[in-house]
């Protein structure tokens, strides 16, 4: 034969070692490493070696052969120190070994000097440094980024991974009309939109002129505020526009802001980026459609608007029906687009839209989303599942996290059996880790919730996330003991009949509460101090919320709650609180 290809001899390789098992591996890479050359390959003796020593049971002639290459490669190399510490190491193992000796006379060591304890932190390859810097929350690689050495550079890539472009302001809700602000707050507004603007004009350009840097780009969010009207966005856009062909390896894209924004983003994105896997968009006109083009390797989509027709959407899902597997709607004028959508090939819906009295939504997820692990659904309530929880009782094996928030029942509708019916429906679910059920509080009674809407709760023995609406009926000294234990986020949506003591609400419910705690949600309650929360009730949770206000030591910044709340959550170990199937980003 004329023709070979060298790298058949490396897949060859790797079909026998998969068929060894570790003591062999152990054996050819010893073999292999013996072959290598003393100079310029230190960080593949360093991993090789390091692996060979987590191989149990490796026998200790073995453990001194590949101390002996390690310490040839780290003198080669003028880590001295190291290389004694394995001499050392192996003479030990075999204090007869005639290689130990020949490698003293030659670098003329003494043994006092084999026992020198290094001066330094051990040195791992860049690989290791990565892998340990994946598990680190994003507000320990901000600090890595002043440490000087290769920490610095990983702490960089990772950290410019996602990336967040603020093209207007964003002004707090409670200020949009606050007249005061004029003169107290414009100024330090001002200040915060200036530095999103240069810091955002600053991001644009290194992508324009560092093609390295764009190439490490993976998550793109963008944000535009449609009421911001008196600020330009034509230098903004025209940036973007130039910088998003550059992201080679682009995989997600998130986009808040008005129709004409949207449209050009994925015209551009399409054009220069179509294996695009997650899109996102958030549309700030009301009423209008969006045209969005094929994206043939789609896996995640979410869109948020208000009013409008969902034609265009339910076109655009039907053309990518066969590679999603996430989806989320948010709209409460559109029905479940059960003509347009797989729902046998998704794993994640979240849908807050409108159940209709013909609505086939609960009919198709329960009968054929045989993946599903997390579903989502929200909106008013128009028709009466609680027969289809019942017959699909055993449906969706692989379900993790459940949430039902009924905002409104229509006046003619009473099932009085839906919230037993779920109940049942979860109750040998001991997987489950998120369970969130809001129900309407004027209307209780309609669809059956009470205190034994709670007694579910118990079987439930690896939940983690709980956000329920409290009942009228149900004593708060037992309310606490209901919650399992491995709950470490809880969400209670209370109202002020519930608790018109709220005091002594929170002296009864303390004693029952799970010990892991460490966020709690208030929703519905006014409540004049937030200390009363903590002091009275819950004193070792992290971070506490009432509505849409979020504490710590101190109230959280509006941007922080709004942008970055998951980052800061998982940060203060309250990451089971993330507002799991809400799209931020």
């Amino acid at each position: 034969m004329s023709l070979f290809n060298p790298r058949i001899l490396d897949a060859s390789i790797r079909d026998v070692t998969v068929n060894l098992n570790d003591s062999q591996k152990a054996d050819v890479l010893l073999h292999a490493l013996q072959h290598l050359p003393a100079q310029g390959c230190r960080t593949t003796m360093e991993n090789a070696v390091q692996s060979l020593l987590q191989v149990p049971n490796l026998p200790s002639a073995d453990i001194a052969r590949a101390l002996l290459l390690r310490a040839k490669v780290r003198l080669a190399a003028g880590y001295r120190t190291s290389a004694q510490q394995d001499i050392h190491s192996v003479l030990t193992v075999d204090p007869e070994n005639q290689d130990v000796k020949s490698i003293i006379q030659s670098q003329h060591l003494r043994p006092e000097m084999l026992l020198r304890q290094p001066d330094c932190p051990p040195r791992f390859s860049v690989e290791v440094w990565r892998e340990i810097a994946l598990f680190l929350p994003k507000r320990d690689l901000k600090s890595l980024l002043l440490v000087p050495s290769a920490l610095s550079r990983i702490a960089s890539q990772l950290l410019f991974r996602e990336i967040d472009l603020h093209l207007t302001a964003s002004p707090e809700p409670s200020r949009l009309d606050d007249r005061s602000r004029i003169l107290h707050g414009e100024s330090a507004d001002q200040d915060v939109d200036a530095w999103h603007h240069q810091r955002s004009a600053d991001i644009l350009t290194r992508i324009l002129v560092d093609p390295l840097f764009a190439g490490q780009v993976r998550s793109l969010s963008i944000y535009a505020v449609s009421h911001d009207t008196l600020q330009p966005l034509a230098f903004q856009v025209g940036m973007l526009m130039n910088a998003l062909p550059k992201l080679s390896n682009l995989r997600k894209i998130h986009c808040s802001g008005n129709k004409d924004l949207i449209t050009r983003m994925l015209q551009c994105v399409h054009s220069h980026n179509p294996r695009l896997q997650h899109l996102s968009l958030i549309v700030a006109d009301r009423s209008v459609e969006i045209e969005i083009p094929t994206f043939k390797h789609l896996t995640h989509f979410s869109m948020t608007s208000e009013g409008g027709s969902s034609t265009l959407a339910h076109a655009f899902l039907a053309q990518s029906r066969d590679t999603l597997r996430s989806l989320s709607i948010n709209n409460f004028h559109w029905r479940f687009p059960v003509e347009a959508i797989s729902v046998r090939h998704l794993t994640q819906i979240e849908f807050n839209g409108y159940f209709s009295a013909d609505t086939q939504a609960f009919s198709e997820i329960l009968s054929n989303g045989h993946q599903l692990e997390s579903l989502m659904l929200s909106g008013p309530l128009e028709c009466t599942p609680s027969s289809l929880f019942r017959q699909y009782r055993t449906s969706l094996p692989f379900l993790r996290h459940f949430s039902l928030h009924i905002t409104s029942l229509h006046r003619h509708i009473t099932d009085r059996e839906l919230c037993p019916a779920i109940s049942e429906f979860l109750r040998e679910r001991t997987q489950l880790r998120t369970y969130h059920l809001q129900v309407p509080s004027t209307d209780h009674r309609r669809i059956g919730f009470d205190a034994s809407a709670w007694g579910v709760l118990p079987a439930l023995a690896n939940l983690q996330s709980l956000s329920i609406t409290y009942p009228r009926d149900l004593s708060p000294a037992l309310a606490g003991w209901l919650i399992p234990r491995s709950v470490r986020a809880l969400t209670l949506d209370l109202s002020p009949t519930t608790t018109d003591d709220f005091m002594s609400f929170m002296n009864q419910i303390r004693a029952g509460i799970p010990p892991m705690l460490r966020y709690i949600g208030m929703m519905n309650m006014p409540i004049r101090s937030v200390l009363n929360v903590v002091e009275y009730g819950f004193t070792q949770v992290r971070v506490v919320r009432i509505d849409n206000s979020v504490w710590t030591v101190e109230q959280w910044p509006y941007r922080r709650a709004k942008y970055h709340a998951a980052e800061w959550l998982e940060s203060l170990d309250c990451a089971d609180a993330i507002w799991k199937g809400v799209d931020c980003a």
